[in-house]
């Protein structure tokens, strides 16, 4: 993308978030409030990504659904695949008023990993024709991130604003081995000063359960047979020294949960 693209999207959100009912751009066109939605979304196109396969054993993808709108959950994933040779997934600019890369609302908020949208952040879910495409993009990508399916594990990244803890919520860990899980995390958690609780299910109550996820989305036993939905506090998240100071942490612990779950 260009400059002048760049900073016709800066104008152009300024104006929508600014409430005008008409507005007259540098590029010469007038823009009702609705064709100013419809501008920003061609101008901020929306991609699915295969980043990369899986080369171990069990078929085990990382994804981040909610890029960038879940800030630095691709730094995450990215690292994650890498060092553990997991599959990845990324889906971007999906969701929109992420304060970010999206900084108004333009009429996008679907939300990938299950087949809704919403009228934006925190209103009601419904199911669409355009969400159901994407999220059936979303399926076959996570698919050919490893060449078999249902997925063996899925790890997804989130991002959240609302405590200092990270949330598991799980589909296919029994009880025990989610004591398991969390012990494992505790002894990694033990090197990095300052790092977050952890609070997994079936054994700890969560704010973030995912059940949309789990009834008719990505955590579906259609989708995969183990599943870890990981919502990383901002405290982790928003700056270079949090990030680099929570990777290894991360890095480790999955290695570690991986060994109990396959």
């Amino acid at each position: 993308m260009d400059d002048a693209d760049n900073r016709l999207i800066t104008e152009l959100s300024s104006a929508l978030r600014s409430g005008v009912k008409r507005y007259s751009a540098s590029d010469g066109r007038e823009y009702t409030r609705e064709g100013l939605q419809e501008k920003l979304q061609e101008l901020i196109p929306t991609e699915i990504v295969v980043k990369r396969i899986c080369d171990t054993g069990p078929a085990i993808v990382v994804a981040a659904p909610h890029v960038s709108f879940d800030n630095w959950t691709e730094y995450f994933a990215n690292r994650l695949a890498a060092d553990l040779g997991y599959g990845e997934v990324l889906a971007r600019n999906f969701r929109d008023d992420d304060g970010n890369r999206i900084p108004a609302s333009i009429g996008r908020h679907i939300h990938v990993n299950r087949p809704t949208e919403s009228e934006g952040r925190g209103s009601a879910e419904h199911e669409t024709d355009r969400a159901r495409m994407v999220f059936q993009a979303y399926v076959k990508a996570l698919q050919e991130a490893c060449g078999e399916f249902p997925l063996t594990l899925l790890i997804e990244l989130h991002g959240h604003r609302r405590h200092a803890n990270i949330e598991v919520a799980t589909v296919g860990i029994d009880s025990s081995t989610a004591h398991a899980i969390k012990q494992s995390y505790c002894e990694v958690a033990k090197l990095q000063a300052g790092a977050p609780e952890l609070a997994i299910e079936p054994i700890d109550k969560l704010r973030y359960q995912a059940m949309r996820a789990k009834q008719i989305g990505s955590l579906h036993r259609d989708v995969c047979q183990i599943g870890m939905h990981i919502e990383i506090p901002r405290r982790c998240r928003e700056t270079e020294a949090a990030r680099e100071n929570f990777r290894p942490t991360l890095t480790e612990w999955i290695r570690r949960s991986v060994t109990h779950l396959t």
